[in-house]
């Protein structure tokens, strides 16, 4: 059997495994299936991009899982200026436990990382990424031009994306 095929091979398997809690941990996080799609195709566009460096007796979750967290924070920052809620820790109390434990591990971080914003980029990121208010709801509330929290939620997202990437 040739290297491409036993590649194939070894990626289906893979996928095959991990499918169901790649799509259920990257929903939680977009709520828009579309999006998680998109987010999952290309964590195994990645995954594929890399399969011959992986070996099929490790667990191949941690990648995936990493891969996934950075395309949603990138997903986040492309769509700053949407309502995008964010997920309460409730949200997932149905997802099975490893999926919950890495859930939990996750937003956990995320949470960290928003604590760590200063003050008013704080409040602006949790009205707009956590209350879902408008760019322009969130101005006129704080008395600031849109283009203004646009900037804060810009940097909020890049500031994270850094943080959760470590």
């Amino acid at each position: 059997m040739d290297n491409s095929r036993i590649n194939e091979d070894k990626f289906n398997r893979l996928f095959q495994s991990t499918k169901d809690r790649l799509h259920h941990f990257v929903w939680k996080l977009v709520r828009n299936e579309t999006d998680t799609q998109d987010i999952i195709q290309n964590c195994y566009l990645r995954l594929w991009q890399n399969i011959a460096k992986v070996h099929e007796q490790e667990d191949i979750s941690p990648l995936l899982f990493t891969y996934a967290r950075n395309l949603v924070v990138d997903h986040w920052r492309k769509t700053a200026g949407r309502q995008a809620p964010l997920t309460t820790e409730e949200d997932t109390l149905e997802a099975p436990e490893q999926d919950h434990l890495e859930y939990k591990e996750c937003l956990q971080q995320l949470h960290s990382g928003i604590a760590q914003l200063p003050a008013k980029r704080k409040h602006i990121f949790k009205l707009v990424k956590e209350q879902g208010l408008s760019h322009k709801t969130v101005a006129e509330q704080l008395g600031i031009s849109p283009a203004t929290v646009e900037k804060q939620i810009v940097l909020s997202l890049r500031f994270l994306k850094k943080e959760l990437g470590r």
